[in-house]
């Protein structure tokens, strides 16, 4: 019995913790969703991310992504990623984020189009499979 009990509360536990993480993404994809249209290409860096960082304040360090950087052709490019999807398998996935691709510090690109596609997809659970009827 008191085993019993013990499950039970863990259980409860886990699921709380897990709910919890997702209304912490969901805030988050709500917050980036609203402000990502006042977002424009040719802003600077310093603009985009006024109003696109905010939006994740609520993510912990597992629920991000990091920006990546390199050089191309002369041309210093950075890719900030945001939150904008959750799959809620638990495993964080390209697919859940959007890139904004600045070229020494101008925003060039708002999507995964212009750096090939994303690697990594979420595998949708069974309930989010789309039916097609004909």
């Amino acid at each position: 019995m008191v085993l019993e009990k013990k499950r039970v509360l863990v259980i409860v536990f886990l699921g709380a913790a897990v709910l919890s993480g997702c209304s912490n993404v969901s805030s988050s994809i709500s917050a980036y969703h609203a402000a990502a249209p006042q977002v424009q290409l040719g802003m600077s860096k310093e603009q985009v991310l006024a109003i696109l960082e905010p939006t994740q304040n609520e993510l912990s360090l597992s629920q991000r992504r990091a920006p990546e950087q390199y050089t191309l052709d002369g041309k210093h490019v950075e890719i900030r990623f945001f939150r904008s999807y959750c799959s809620h398998n638990e495993v964080r996935s390209d697919d859940e984020f959007t890139p904004y691709v600045f070229h020494n510090g101008i925003l060039q690109s708002i999507g995964w189009t212009a750096i090939g596609g994303p690697k990594t997809q979420a595998i949708p659970r069974p309930e989010e499979h789309i039916t097609i009827i004909r």
